[in-house]
């Protein structure tokens, strides 16, 4: 009876010291005249998304939207970590663009040291190492180093074209297939040859150890646990190591074939293989070496962060044009127009202004990654008075705030018209992390969409009517990839 009264009282004072905790810790906000929205005692605002109820994304934009019109920010948590969602274009600017030696680095990535190579990543890497990298690696996507791929990207969109055409068709000439399925491949095939320096044709063969190795980081169950944690748990990334090591290993030895290959052939192909062995034989910085994993790190950094983000981006854009003949027929007419049988350059696409609006409008209602952070490194004063503690991470909302009616009248709605806007920049950028800090391969990215855009609407008609449902409310715990059909038929 002693015992049972001992545990009984044990358990009780451990609740209401966890409690007090919890409600203490939970008022970090309030106490600072920040809102934020109701709180679990121990998810904080994220049991939906630890329960995979819902995505970090949408979750985001939830709290993003229960704020009032007019607030520049919002307070959450996730678990007992107070961070900030920010809400108003200047004070995104403020932080991420003008004020961003105070935020110079994001809470996403691996920091463990059983993980080298997503700990060299440039997408996690920390400053001064990021800034040293970053101005290496910006040479590799220069303008006339993106004009020498295109020959690359025209080359896979005939195996995504030869693909489209032997599908089956109905007794009007109709095809019907999910187009992220489609850019998936094609994605797969121009990064495997621009960043690995390997031919991978997914439209014949699907089941490459290459296609399995990209599915395998991006999708699955426990693929989702690995995004949760790295993006929103870092200091848990230890417990991701065991299931990226595959992976890693895999994208290790190919590297490593073609580089050696590369370099004992002594060719040359244009890619992102010729680049690092530049820089593997280029003068080193003790800030950081060009060797080894660091070597590594840098085209799987591309091929991972480009992989998925940009498959989705095609996919949405197709969606969208299927949706919108309207659209789609101008498109046509300019390709054919600017076009009119030459050969497509960088220049002809740049001259391609609204294939450009239709791309920005699609990314600002379908951004492929919904959310960016940043951290601070030292206290941070706002105009409002609130001091962001050092370590307090900031969040953007992309979705979010794509989608403020705030913003734009009728925002749910595909106007590419509305891009023509004195904001346009900005939204472009938005859509690619912004600021400084934004991805390094944004050109590269909407190179490698609006080519296979003009692909295949200048061989084919896009109709979104189908036998296949679009369920908008399947919830995918990153990137959005709900099924994409679409209908397809040859252009005269």
């Amino acid at each position: 009876m002693d015992c049972l009264i001992y545990y009984t009282s044990a358990l009780i004072i451990s609740f209401s010291l966890f409690y007090a905790y919890a409600k203490y810790k939970l008022s970090y906000w309030n106490r600072r005249g920040v809102k934020s929205p109701p709180t679990h005692l121990f998810f904080g605002n994220f049991k939906d998304c630890i329960m995979l109820k819902k995505s970090p994304g949408d979750k985001i934009r939830e709290i993003y939207n229960s704020a009032d019109p007019d607030d520049p920010y919002i307070g959450f948590y996730i678990f007992h970590k107070p961070l900030l969602i920010l809400r108003d274009h200047d004070l995104i600017k403020q932080i991420m663009i003008k004020d961003f030696d105070n935020f110079p680095n994001r809470r996403f990535g691996s920091g463990s040291q059983m993980d080298p190579i997503g700990l060299d990543s440039i997408l996690s890497m920390p400053q001064p190492r990021w800034k040293y990298v970053r101005n290496k690696l910006t040479p590799v996507l220069t303008g006339q180093k993106l004009k020498n791929m295109i020959p690359l990207m025209i080359e896979n969109g005939k195996s995504m074209l030869n693909f489209i055409e032997n599908l089956p068709t109905n007794e009007d000439g109709w095809s019907e297939y999910e187009v992220k399925d489609i850019s998936s491949r094609y994605i797969t095939d121009v990064l495997a040859s621009l960043t690995f320096g390997i031919n991978i044709n997914s439209f014949d063969d699907n089941e490459t150890a290459f296609c399995k190795t990209g599915v395998t980081v991006f999708r699955g169950f426990m693929r989702g646990i690995i995004f949760i944690i790295q993006f929103f748990l870092p200091d848990w990334d230890f417990l991701v190591v065991p299931f990226i090591k595959k992976p890693a290993n895999y994208f290790r030895n190919i590297f490593w074939d073609s580089m050696n290959t590369r370099e004992r052939l002594g060719f040359k192909r244009g890619d992102m293989i010729d680049s690092m062995l530049a820089l593997k034989n280029g003068k080193q910085n003790p800030i950081y070496k060009f060797e080894g994993d660091n070597l590594v790190a840098q085209p799987s950094s591309l091929y991972l962060a480009g992989f998925e983000t940009t498959a989705i981006a095609i996919a949405y854009v197709l969606h969208d044009l299927g949706h919108h003949p309207e659209h789609q027929d101008t498109i046509y007419n300019e390709i054919q127009t600017q076009l009119s049988g030459k050969e497509l350059t960088m220049d002809l696409i740049n001259g391609l202004s609204f294939l450009d609006s239709v791309v920005i409008e699609s990314l600002r209602l379908h951004p492929p990654l919904p959310i960016t952070d940043r951290i601070t490194t030292r206290d941070y004063e706002l105009n409002s008075g609130l001091i962001i503690e050092k370590n307090v991470p900031v969040y953007v909302s992309i979705n979010g705030t794509n989608q403020d009616p705030k913003y734009f009248s009728n925002p749910q709605d595909f106007i590419p018209s509305r891009t023509e806007m004195k904001e346009k920049k900005f939204y472009e950028s938005l859509a690619f992390g912004i600021g400084p800090r934004s991805c390094i391969a944004q050109r590269f990215a909407l190179l490698i969409i609006k080519v296979a855009i003009i692909i295949i609407i200048s061989n084919y008609t896009i109709f979104y009517k189908t036998n296949k449902e679009y369920d908008n409310k399947v919830i995918h715990v990153f990137t959005y990839t709900p099924d994409l059909y679409v209908k397809f038929k040859k252009r005269n």
